[in-house]
């Protein structure tokens, strides 16, 4: 079944879609997404397999052409970085200023272990809990997603509850908040209506909910790459660069993707890390992690 659909959807299809130019172009949707997030369509190329066996094979038929390089930007753990800032809890916050690793710190926490003494499994159960909490899981949720029984997950999630204080005060307000005005918004503004929030119907109440949660956090991280995307290119039209010699491919939720001439990698490497760190002032650090390649399936980080 993966084969085939390899073949029929990524395969066979993007050989369809190869224009005269020889490359392959996709449509950016702004209102496709109720968190603000850009999608992609005809073909979606944000859609690509990450996962999969076939995913470096698949990756590698986009090439730079000669002379050129692909280099990507990835925001490292922007939306945990949002929920930290705006939640305002002191521990992450911290956390991400020192440059801890937040899972192994949350795993230190939960488990009540060192830093140096939590395994990988440790670090695992904790990005699974620091994820899951993002997006308004419940305990029955992290039990099924991290193999854990249901007694084991609800300790977990209470000892992730007592560590992390004020994440759970800022979910409650967000939730009532919503109750009372109808919808939510980000720090930039940008607001979602939720009018089943106080639906009679328990499902649909609950799903209200945790979108009520989502949105501050993945409708800033959002924000955040569009204004991202605004402000390198304005910096590399000021140097000339944008067109003939820096061109802006695509964006992959929290990655930009450039296509860069060999000679002035170094330049815009450092040029576009640095207004995507600084182009909005979360209170917690913004960190960009850049990967270079001749093909998209062969990146290496720089």
């Amino acid at each position: 079944r993966e084969n085939f659909k390899i073949q029929t959807t990524y395969v066979k299809a993007l050989q369809g879609l190869i224009e005269e130019d020889g490359r392959v172009h996709t449509e950016f949707v702004q209102t496709g997404a109720a968190t603000g997030r850009l999608s992609s369509r005809n073909p979606n190329l944000q859609n690509i397999p990450q996962e999969s066996k076939w995913s470096r094979d698949l990756r590698a038929v986009f090439e730079a052409p000669k002379g050129f390089s692909l280099l990507s930007f990835d925001y490292s753990q922007i939306e945990l970085r949002v929920f930290a800032a705006v939640a305002q809890d002191k521990t992450m916050i911290e956390a991400f200023k020192k440059g801890v690793d937040i899972h192994t710190l949350t795993a230190s926490k939960v488990i009540g272990l060192g830093l140096d003494e939590v395994s990988k499994e440790d670090r695992r159960l904790a990005k699974a809990l620091n994820f899951g909490l993002l997006y308004g899981m419940g305990v029955s949720a992290f039990a099924k997603s991290s193999g854990l029984t249901r007694e084991k997950a609800k300790e977990f999630v209470e000892a992730y509850f007592r560590e992390f204080s004020e994440i759970r005060d800022w979910q409650e307000r967000t939730k009532e908040e919503a109750r009372k005005f109808g919808y939510t918004k980000t720090l930039t503004g940008r607001r979602r209506y939720l009018p089943a929030i106080n639906s009679f119907a328990p499902q649909f109440a609950a799903e209200a909910e945790r979108a009520a949660i989502n949105h501050p956090l993945q409708g800033l991280a959002a924000d955040i790459m569009k204004m991202a995307i605004v402000k390198s290119k304005e910096k590399l039209v000021e140097k000339n660069f944008f067109g003939e010699k820096a061109r802006m491919l695509l964006t992959i939720h929290d990655e930009l993707l450039f296509e860069v001439a060999d000679d002035i990698i170094e330049e815009v490497g450092d040029l576009v890390r640095r207004e995507m760190e600084g182009v909005f002032d979360l209170g917690v650090p913004l960190r960009v992690e850049i990967s270079k390649g001749k093909d998209w399936g062969n990146l290496t980080k720089v």
